[in-house]
């Protein structure tokens, strides 16, 4: 950790002031606003080991799922990353290039580049495919003819369901030699998940993409079943379609950067108190109202530091904008260990004046108060404390691990709850119960609470989801873009491209050819022709 000079409380409050954050933009969802990324780049991150793969020369990639999994996204992913030289060329065998733009984000970049060509079957006369030799040695020829090729069938079906049955094999067995021969890459989406076929034998890599109802919301999961010569990390990861393009969601980890910044705080309103997280703040329609009671619920094995560090780092906003957190956190958490992180974004006078941590130990620190476990003498020290800060005029957020109350004051320990909840709704605080898996007491804290979240884990990466108000799964990850940790909410359903319209790059009409009005030649010749034509302009 690098060296950063120490300030003061005024110090600190004076320099938060002076760095405005950037403007963000915001889309509806229902009546919370969500935030928007910017344009989207030509690079989304895929996972490594796929990345890895994708530098062969010469590659098969089947992409494999049902109907409506997000096959045809995932191919112009992969073409958008592998098209950088030579001549690229789609071809669709389910619709025309033109629909293509008003689903896939990334399409209306792709067909701006003077090396990539977009067909569709959807002309021709599909007769042409019943002779397997036809398509063997139309791939061939086209390839041949091209420089550097890539070749994108969507889908494979389209062309090889013509094929009869027993001379499918023997031509799926000749494209990987078709491939060799060219020094060609080719991605092939597949309706078919199942992988038991020729062809999935003889792939580079095998792409599944599912998807699973979970409580009634969708997940989208991608499945690397097969990278040739390179391990696997993991079955499978999270992604989404938001937007109109395919991002996957890393395994949750947390590791600070080797030099850290000062906390920028968001600004309270009247009405909420921020969560340091614009994502957050927009998902609850402009942070935590005040005086309300927000219940966090741990569900499945999520990670433990997960379970500190989103609930800290929330806490972190509070701190700095000079209100008090008063914290009975889980009975392992270390109040040391917490100092040692927070006191890296914010100086230690802030968090010693506006931290309390209520413990079970006896621990040398400023800031913790040990309690004797008898109830009565607990909550004198509890309401003690509470009064000094509103005294100084705070707003004051509790928060309470429920495993640790429970198993310290048992059953009666809602009575408790019940009472702190109501002196928050009048004074306009926050408290906020962390419940982890599997506690009698959640179902009876989530009826007190007007804010239930859950936080939970799919493949590793961690997900955030609303109870009360419901919404969608997101997957949570943390940021350090500005030198100390932030939340990003990335949204796991789908949404539209801007007002039902594709916010694009101009595309020359003479890149998507008007359909013609009966069917045409030779699928490969006209490709090939095509192809021609389009340098012999750009000379």
């Amino acid at each position: 950790m690098l060296p950063r000079t120490r300030m003061n409380t005024s110090e600190y409050m004076s320099a938060i002031r002076a760095f405005p954050i950037g403007t963000i933009a915001f889309v509806r969802e229902g009546t919370r606003m969500m935030r928007l990324e910017g344009e989207p780049v030509v690079d989304m991150p895929l996972p490594k080991e796929l990345e890895l793969l994708l530098k062969r020369p010469s590659l098969l990639v089947l992409v494999k799922g049902e109907t409506g999994m997000g096959k045809t996204t995932a191919a112009l992913e992969l073409m958008g990353r592998l098209q950088a030289t030579g001549d690229t060329v789609h071809i669709s065998t389910r619709t025309y290039p033109d629909k293509l733009v008003y689903q896939h984000a990334l399409f209306s970049k792709l067909a701006a580049q003077p090396n990539v060509h977009f067909f569709t079957t959807l002309e021709f006369d599909p007769s042409q495919f019943v002779v397997a030799h036809n398509v063997v040695s139309g791939l061939h020829r086209l390839l041949s003819s091209m420089e550097s090729p890539l070749l994108v069938l969507d889908s494979w079906e389209g062309i090889a369901d013509y094929v009869p049955q027993e001379a499918r094999m023997k031509v799926e067995q000749s494209l990987m030699a078709v491939l060799e021969n060219t020094r060609s890459r080719m991605v092939l989406v597949s309706e078919r998940p199942e992988t038991n076929t020729t062809l999935d034998q003889l792939a580079d890599a095998i792409i599944v993409l599912h998807q699973k109802v979970i409580e009634d919301r969708r997940m989208r999961e991608l499945e690397i079943r097969k990278l040739r010569g390179i391990p696997i990390r993991q079955e499978r990861y999270p992604f989404t379609l938001a937007g109109g393009r395919l991002r996957y969601l890393e395994p949750f980890t947390f590791t600070l950067p080797e030099q850290t910044s000062m906390f920028r705080p968001l600004e309270n309103t009247p009405t909420h108190m921020s969560t340091g997280s614009r994502d957050i703040d927009a998902l609850l329609g402009g942070g935590v109202p005040r005086g309300s009671t927000v219940l966090l619920e741990i569900r499945g094995e999520v990670p433990f530091e997960g379970q500190v560090y989103v609930p800290l780092t929330a806490l972190l906003n509070f701190l700095a904008t000079n209100n008090a957190v008063m914290a009975f956190p889980y009975s392992d958490y270390d109040p040391t260990r917490a100092r040692l992180f927070v006191t890296q974004f914010m100086p230690e006078d802030v968090y010693d004046t506006n931290m309390r941590v209520f413990t079970t130990d006896r621990v040398e620190d400023p800031v913790a108060i040990k309690f004797s476990l008898n109830p009565t003498e607990d909550f004198d020290k509890w309401l003690d404390t509470y009064s000094a800060y509103k005294a100084q005029g705070k707003t004051i957020w509790m928060l309470m691990a429920l495993d640790t109350v429970e198993n310290f004051y048992g059953q009666g320990v809602m009575n408790f709850l019940a009472t702190v909840a109501g002196r928050a709704a009048v004074n306009k605080d926050i408290q906020s119960i962390v419940a982890r898996p599997n506690l009698e007491l959640t179902q009876k804290v989530a009826n007190i609470s007007q804010i239930h979240l859950v936080l939970s884990q799919r493949w590793g990466t961690l997900i955030l989801y609303g109870v009360k108000p419901r919404t969608g799964f997101y997957g949570l990850q943390f940021t350090f873009d500005h030198g100390y940790p932030e939340f990003e909410l990335i949204p796991l359903e789908d949404t539209v491209l801007t007002d039902g319209k594709p916010s694009v790059v101009s595309v020359p009409t003479s890149r998507l050819r008007a359909r013609p009005h009966v069917p045409r030649g030779d699928l490969f010749e006209v490709i090939m022709k095509s192809l021609l034509d389009s340098k012999a302009e750009a000379r």
